[in-house]
């Protein structure tokens, strides 16, 4: 059996209700309010907690379960560093074997670790389809150069439009260049 699918196991020390309760408020928080973070639903629903405010422990325990549940598309934390079990999860997804041959700016980008940029543009080259990322479209060379990213290599320098998808085309033209003079 998956692990989606076994039942979440709240530590009681932190809860005082189950899973299905903590499952079925946060859905009922989520279709009132339109969004939540783990902090505010924690505030509002507060008898579900033993304590005063969520610790470490149950925060995660709360992730999880909007992870089961579906919702985290409507949490304000979504692949935020440090606030989404999602985040540490996409970044593994990202390996240097997928991103070696992508542009000079994009392996920049995931050297700094800004796995947003990295994954709009590997979920827009069908190349990475995380869950529950929607990626609103490739970076452009125009906004890497902006954002610091842009250290353009012979590749780039080959490319005609400032679209980072032409990188791979152009890649292949200045090899092919080579190989025939």
């Amino acid at each position: 059996m998956g692990r989606e699918k076994e039942p979440l196991n709240l530590d009681e020390t932190e809860w005082t209700s189950t899973s299905e309760t903590v499952a079925k408020d946060l859905q009922s928080f989520v279709d009132e309010f339109g969004s939540f973070t783990p902090q505010h639903f924690a505030e509002v629903n507060f008898h579900l907690l033993r304590g005063t405010s969520l610790t470490k422990t149950s925060r995660d325990e709360l992730c999880e379960i909007s992870i089961h549940i579906k919702t985290c598309p409507k949490c304000d934390f979504l692949y935020v560093a440090k606030k989404c079990l999602l985040w540490s999860r996409l970044y593994k997804m990202v390996t240097w074997e997928i991103i070696e041959r992508t542009p000079p700016c994009i392996r920049l980008a995931f050297a700094k670790r800004t796995i947003k940029t990295v994954t709009n543009y590997l979920v827009a080259v069908n190349v990475l389809a995380p869950p529950f990322f929607k990626s609103r479209r490739a970076p452009s060379c125009i906004a890497m150069r902006h954002w610091g990213y842009c250290h353009p290599n012979e590749y780039c320098k080959a490319m005609k439009t400032g679209n980072t998808f032409e990188y791979i085309a152009a890649r292949e033209r200045v090899k092919l260049s080579r190989t025939h003079p």
